[in-house]
């Protein structure tokens, strides 16, 4: 742009010496072509907006999702769940608001691999690349650090835009079945949501159906859909776990490893009908309403990062009336605690200790190390 303006100024200056006309009338196309490229800048950097999107995953050996029934799976994340060691397709470019725009680049990070693209049309339906992303670490799939860079076609004017960071997609614990002699393949009806009954432990609500007793009608429901609403009951025998988990895993390896065991207790535990719940003393337990759903597990898990700091006050351990898995790398006092008086209240405790930690229970007790499979 500099040179441009120059080239004009010098032209103006040249006339007005020379005494040659025609010298002024390049002169004004300088300029005006220095605004013309000024506004198609403006033009082009306001109609340009970044996508980044999940495209496909790409199951490694011995990842869960070859192993997950057809009807589990595709009640999963879309396109496909990603689990630990997976790898991911994931989608880069740039949509335009009307015609066509460019010339553009982009400049960014996914799952912690630089992405850099450029184009010099951006055609009406969008321009679109592909990153291939491999051995992926669980939690967040996340989209950072990015700037989208636009100018116009002779490049006088370039302005960068920072796009907000996002996440892409969430990379989930590997879990296998903790129970010797079983496959996951065997079980085609995977995770069957056992028939509500008449237990004591709260099911759920449903609608209203013919038979269904006027005293299980739950009235704050009735009264905010506008139609009967009843209340549904646990099975008696329904088994429930209850996951407790360390608060403050030192290592990220550490972590990963006491979610894949956490996982595979809740995939033994919800394919034969039970219902998990997860909490860690400082973190907020798991949706009690999602205690049969596999994947709101597996995020949760996802989620189960190493702690910076000593947990903050958080929400108590959920109730535990049935059985209780400790899976911890540490004697946390709030977790013993709390492990203590599940036991105390008739609950089935048993352990699991990653690494050498001496957790101060007298329970059965399994102790590994990170490698996985164990």
């Amino acid at each position: 742009m500099a040179g441009a303006a120059g080239l004009g100024l010098i032209l103006v200056w040249y006339t007005a010496t020379s005494e040659v006309p025609w010298l002024y009338l390049l002169a004004t196309w300088v300029f005006a072509f220095i605004a013309a490229a000024y506004a198609y800048a403006v033009w082009n950097r306001t109609g340009l907006r970044l996508h980044v999107a999940l495209k496909a995953s790409r199951p490694a050996a011995g990842s869960p999702a070859e192993s997950l029934p057809d009807n589990l799976f595709r009640g999963g994340p879309q396109p496909g769940p990603i689990f630990e060691g997976d790898g991911a397709e994931v989608e880069v470019g740039l949509d335009t608001t009307g015609s066509a725009r460019g010339p553009a680049w982009l400049r960014g990070e996914v799952g912690g691999k630089p992405v850099s693209f450029g184009t010099g049309l951006v055609p009406r339906q969008g321009w679109r690349r592909l990153k291939v992303l491999r051995e992926l670490r669980r939690g967040p799939l996340g989209s950072v650090a990015w700037q989208v860079q636009t100018s116009d076609a002779l490049g006088f004017f370039v302005s960068r835009r920072a796009d907000p960071d996002r996440e892409v997609a969430l990379v989930l614990p590997r879990f296998a079945s903790l129970r010797e002699g079983r496959e996951v393949r065997e079980l085609e009806a995977s995770a069957p949501a056992t028939r509500a009954g008449s237990g004591q432990e709260v099911f759920g609500v449903r609608e209203f159906r013919p038979g269904d007793s006027l005293r299980r009608i739950h009235w704050r429901s009735t009264a905010r859909h506008g139609e009967l609403i009843v209340t549904e009951f646990e099975p008696p025998g329904a088994r429930t776990l209850a996951i407790y988990l360390d608060p403050l895993p030192m290592t990220r390896e550490v972590a990963d490893q006491i979610a894949r065991i956490a996982a595979s207790e809740a995939w033994d535990c919800i394919r034969d009908g039970g219902r998990v719940s997860l909490w860690a003393p400082g973190l907020e337990p798991s949706e009690p309403r999602a205690g049969r759903d596999l994947w709101a597990v597996l995020e949760w898990l996802a989620r189960y990062e190493p702690a910076s700091t000593p947990p903050g006050n958080g929400s108590g351990a959920p109730a535990a009336r049935g059985e209780v898995v400790l899976v911890t790398a540490t004697a946390d006092p709030a977790l013993v605690e709390a492990t203590e008086f599940a036991a105390a209240r008739g609950g089935r405790v048993r352990a699991w200790v990653v690494g050498e930690a001496d957790i101060g229970l007298e329970v059965p007790t399994t102790r590994v190390d990170t490698t996985w499979p164990l």
